[in-house]
């Protein structure tokens, strides 16, 4: 398999694009008289007159999650188009916040827990206890019918 690739490139000249924004690569397999192979030519037109990085249009999640992170002071002064890259670190650091906050609410959850368990057990309640009480009711309410 890894003899099949090196066979191929040595075949043919490829110019390999990365796009900084994703994760893919974009490949332009070029022959002798330099014309683009396996593409169509809208793909290539969109390719070929792209300047800058590319823009994203922005949803009102989008928006949101841009003003969430500080990225814009408001809602208002969120552009309707605004880099792929901008969007991205956003999303990112949104993410990383939503994780935090549960993190927090977890350990919150967790010590509110401890805290009414061992309240509970002071006051000399326990499981087995719950459960014996429940088990003679209903065996009351069984003899009755």
């Amino acid at each position: 398999m890894l003899s099949r690739q090196f066979a191929r490139s040595a075949q043919l000249i490829r110019i390999t694009t990365r796009c900084f924004t994703r994760s893919s690569i974009i490949r332009e397999t070029n022959k002798a008289d330099k014309t683009p192979a396996q593409k169509s030519s809208e793909t290539v037109k969109k390719t070929d007159q792209v300047l800058g990085s590319r823009m994203h249009h922005v949803t009102d999640f989008d928006k949101r999650v841009l003003v969430w992170v500080k990225r814009y002071p408001s809602f208002a002064d969120v552009p309707s188009q605004v880099t792929e890259d901008c969007i991205l670190t956003a999303r990112n650091k949104a993410r990383i916040k939503a994780c935090n906050y549960m993190i927090v609410i977890t350990l919150i959850g967790c010590i509110g827990a401890i805290l009414l368990g061992k309240r509970e057990a002071a006051s000399g309640g326990s499981l087995s206890k719950q459960r014996d009480d429940w088990l003679r009711e209903r065996l009351a309410q069984d003899k009755n019918k």
